[in-house]
C-alpha cells in the first residue's frame, strides 16, 4: 500500500486547517496517553491522588 502526500499547494485553506487540527490531536491524544500510564509518587512514598491526614474531621474535639 503506498500513499501519497497531498500537496499543500493543491489543497483549499479548510482542507489544510483540517489536516493541521488533525495532526495536531493526534499528538495531543498520544501525550496524553503517555502521561496517564505514569503515576508519580511524592517524597513520601504516597501517590499523587492519596493524601495524608492526622484527623479526619477539623471540628473533631479531643
Amino acid at each position: 500500500m503506498t500513499v501519497e502526500p497531498t500537496l499543500p499547494e493543491s489543497m483549499s485553506p479548510r482542507e489544510r486547517a483540517a489536516e493541521i487540527t488533525t495532526i495536531l490531536a493526534g499528538a495531543i491524544v498520544r501525550t496524553q496517553l503517555a502521561q496517564a500510564g505514569k503515576r508519580r509518587e511524592s517524597a513520601l512514598g504516597f501517590l499523587d491522588d492519596q493524601r495524608v491526614h492526622t484527623t479526619p474531621y477539623q471540628d473533631e474535639r479531643l
